[in-house]
Formats: structure tokens, sequence, C-alpha cells
């Protein structure tokens, strides 16, 4: 389906805030590369067009939908990772090496452009109280930001969440395989570690 190469292919690892998108994208790449593959990893978070605010209490809403999110720039340099490299390394000399782009992020099925250059694509189905968890336990925050996070999680991530990303996911036709992303890293990704 994407328009790379044809020795590229583009998967997108989506699913909520705290799903395990990028412990599965960073699991999966890791092990790609030991068997010789190359890898890229753009994360959808290097793309936000505006700097990441100092305090959840003074996040604003739209700083969690599409809109938030240079989807041009990421499409570019999705083409662009799925690009074969002007010298290939010696081990992909004589024969083309597999290329693949794997990007992570909780906006990704939403924008058509974007998601008209994956091949397919990994869903990480958690619920709600396991990603507030996983997200309040990611970062060491002062007790007044740690209740910023759970209050803006709760009344603007999981509700855009539900409000944009399930009908994305609903409506995407791209082969996609919905994981179960609730165990520990570990149980879910042997590789994890």
């Amino acid at each position: 389906k994407n328009t790379m190469n044809a020795h590229s292919v583009a998967v997108a690892v989506a699913g909520p805030s705290g799903s395990g998108k990028s412990t599965l994208a960073v699991t999966l790449a890791a092990a790609l590369r030991h068997d010789g593959v190359r890898v890229t990893l753009p994360h959808q978070d290097s793309y936000f067009r505006l700097p990441k605010p100092g305090s959840y209490w003074s996040t604003p809403p739209e700083h969690d939908t599409p809109a938030a999110v240079d989807m041009e720039r990421l499409a570019e340099d999705v083409r662009a990772a799925g690009r074969p490299p002007p010298e290939p390394d010696e081990a992909a000399r004589g024969a083309e090496q597999l290329q693949i782009v794997l990007v992570e992020g909780f906006l990704l099925l939403q924008d058509e452009p974007l998601l008209s250059l994956f091949d397919s694509a990994l869903f990480l189905r958690v619920d709600r109280e396991a990603c507030l968890r996983r997200r309040l336990q990611r970062s060491t925050r002062s007790e007044s930001e740690q209740e910023g996070c759970r209050r803006y999680f709760l009344d603007v991530v999981w509700p855009t969440y539900e409000r944009i990303t399930l009908p994305a996911l609903d409506a995407a036709t791209l082969p996609l395989s919905v994981l179960d992303g609730s165990q520990p890293a570990q149980a879910r990704w042997p590789l994890a570690r």
C-alpha cells in the first residue's frame, strides 16, 4: 500500500496514551536490527507543533488532537525513511536490504495522507485505569503536577481517545492487528527487558 519502495514496510504502532506503544516499538526495532533489518523509528511526540507545556495545569486541551501534530512533516519523514540509503552498507551490497519504518504514536490513524503510507498497523488495547496508572508512573512529578496529570488524562486525553481515535480505528482499512497491551511489558513482549 505504501508509496516508498519495494523493499520497505511502514507499520503504525498506535493506541491510547500509556498503552505501551513506545515499549513495543522500541522492542520490535531492537529485535529487527539484531536480525540485520534497517529500522527507522519516528515518534509522533517529536512532531508536536508547539513546545511541551511546562505544566499539565496549563496544557491546552487541543494539545492532544491531530491539529497539534505536524502530520505533513511526519508523513514526509516516513516517506524519506522508506527510501533506500544512498550507499548500502556492506551486508546489503548485492541485495536490497529490507527497511522497516515503525511509527509510534497515539494519533496515527486519524490522518488519511499519513495512513496511506502504512502497510499495516498494530493497535494496543488497554483500559483507561491501566493507561492512567502507567502515565502517572512513567515520570517523577510534584504532588500538584501528579494531580494535574491525572486530571488532564481523565478530562482531556481519554475523552479525546474515545472521540477521535476509536472511530478512526473502526474506520481503518489497512491490515490491522489489535493487541492486548494490558500485561506488563515482559509478559507482552518477551524481548522487553
